[in-house]
């Protein structure tokens, strides 16, 4: 039986060892960064010995954060930290491959916020209706008394906000707001974090963005674009430069359902999916062997990237019908 462990077994956990590797999920979010940062340097600011694991690529667009320079600066860790802590991953495939080294530690803890979290560790704390794991970090570390300062407070309000849409989200709960004012209290920044977060796109992004949006297709209010391996070699574009891209589809005044296909590789479909007024977007990725939220989720596909978008986009009608709350 899935069952919760409390914040402060999960504490009285952290307490009794003196080394930790923390992992996140791979295409790491700002969930995924500010969990990973905000929790470790707050361990370290009681003495602990932490070191921070992301499946390599490690995204870009969070190198504002205090010690993003040290994820991955330490391999050998991974064989000698004595306690695992996952943070906002959904299973243990979630990691990459990280997932090898999991078996080699003392204890493993998860802390996450995702509905289909098969709570793989020794101790769990899951929480699916929580705005993000940044919010259930901010928790385990008020509820254990664990340290709190400016860096710290920064790297879970870039988890709050992102994870929230900048508060867009109908995950923008009173929570949401509660937390991220209390971490405004301990010295983040709102302006600085928004603008480092959502106002330093490159160029190469820009340009795959146009023409995702220039191909874009609506239909039954579902729209659907995608971005190919040839589009994004001849702009020099990264994987990264590829994220963010499906927003711009949500906002289509027409649009309750966006579905953006990236050709990852010639046989490599990653997908991401994006609704409106609680649209269920996440079991349309979970047939397709992925996961998230009911808002935001994705997937990844083999196979053609015609076919792909065809088998999938015949799948989003038929699971959510003729959807029709648009409110003009």
């Amino acid at each position: 039986m899935k069952k919760n462990n409390t914040f402060l077994e999960i504490g009285e956990v952290i307490k009794s060892y003196k080394s930790f590797a923390i992992f996140s999920h791979m295409n790491a979010d700002g969930d995924a960064f500010g969990s990973l940062l905000g929790l470790g340097q707050s361990l370290k600011e009681m003495g602990k010995e932490v070191h921070y694991f992301l499946p390599a690529p490690v995204p870009k667009r969070f190198s504002f954060l205090n010690e993003y320079n040290l994820i991955n600066a330490d391999k050998e860790a991974l064989k000698s930290a004595e306690v695992l802590i996952s943070v906002d991953a959904a299973d243990s495939d979630r990691v990459g491959d990280l997932k090898e080294y999991m078996r080699g530690f003392k204890a493993t803890i998860n802390i996450d916020h995702h509905e289909t979290n098969d709570y793989f560790a020794d101790y769990n704390y899951v929480d699916k209706d929580a705005p993000s794991t940044s919010c259930l970090i901010f928790k385990l570390i008020t509820e254990n008394n664990f340290p709190m300062n400016k860096n710290i407070a920064e790297a879970l309000y870039t988890g709050v906000l992102t994870d929230t849409g900048a508060f867009k989200f109908a995950n923008a709960t009173y929570e949401a707001f509660e937390i991220a004012g209390k971490l405004v209290e301990f010295g983040a920044r709102p302006d600085y974090i928004a603008k480092m977060c959502f106002e330093r796109d490159t160029l190469e992004h820009l340009k795959l963005t146009g023409l995702a949006l220039q191909r874009m297709v609506v239909e039954k209010n579902v729209g659907y674009s995608y971005v190919t391996f040839d589009d994004r070699k001849s702009l020099g574009a990264t994987e990264e430069d590829m994220e963010g891209i499906i927003d711009s589809m949500r906002r289509c005044k027409d649009v309750q359902v966006a579905v953006l296909f990236k050709e990852a590789n010639r046989d490599e479909i990653r997908i991401s999916f994006r609704s409106k007024d609680g649209i269920d977007v996440k079991s349309i990725a979970v047939k397709f062997g992925g996961g998230g939220h009911i808002p935001a989720s994705g997937c990844t596909v083999k196979g053609n990237l015609q076919e792909v978008m065809k088998t999938v986009i015949r799948t989003v009608h038929e699971m959510i019908g003729n959807v029709s709350k648009i409110d003009n």
